[in-house]
């Protein structure tokens, strides 16, 4: 007699944990539920990235920040959340700050999208913003091919492209209006 009530509270038991079961899964309204979405196309990503590069001396040549990369093999390019960037020069220091961006791995290119803010620190600061950049580590360039704003204690420029050659410090700026600040003022 044990025995068959045993079994039939065993039975009662399963049958409570299939009605809860069919219960979340079928009952439930879907927007109540959490859809997990797996991207096929993504083989790797990283949360609160932080990458520093060396240069040949030793030295950091610039560090790279962002919450979160995603890269996708077929066309070997991550993108990137909030991307921010710091890089050194024997000179000058500059931080550069986006809302997003991508990195293409054949290149070595990293675009910088959606107001972009890059600081140049030091005795001289400067302020520039734009909409997109480029930055190309191996050749020391930050290119953008979008309306620019450049501020200075002595000057603003406004350019409709520019390239910044931030080993040599030499800076090209495109179809530009400037005005000068006078010391005196």
């Amino acid at each position: 007699m044990k025995l068959r009530i045993l079994v039939f509270v065993f039975v009662l038991g399963v049958g409570a944990i299939a009605a809860g079961w069919i219960y979340e899964t079928r009952l439930r309204p879907i927007t109540e539920r959490a859809d997990l979405v797996i991207p096929d196309n993504i083989d790797y990503y990283l949360t609160n990235l932080h990458y520093r590069s060396m240069n040949t001396d030793g030295n950091v040549d610039y560090e790279f920040n962002s919450p979160r990369l995603e890269h996708y093999p077929r066309t070997d390019v991550s993108t990137i959340e909030i991307p921010s960037l710091k890089i050194f020069r024997d000179r000058d220091q500059w931080q550069v700050d986006a809302r997003n961006g991508e990195l293409e791995h054949q290149v070595n290119v990293l675009h910088l999208r959606e107001s972009v803010v890059m600081k140049r620190q030091g005795d001289n600061p400067l302020r520039i913003s734009t909409e997109s950049i480029s930055f190309e580590p191996d050749r020391d360039l930050v290119i953008s091919d979008t309306r620019i704003s450049m501020l200075s204690e002595q000057a603003m420029i406004e350019a409709e492209q520019a390239v910044l050659d931030l080993g040599g410090r030499v800076y090209r700026f495109n179809n530009t209006r400037t005005i000068y600040y006078n010391g005196d003022s």
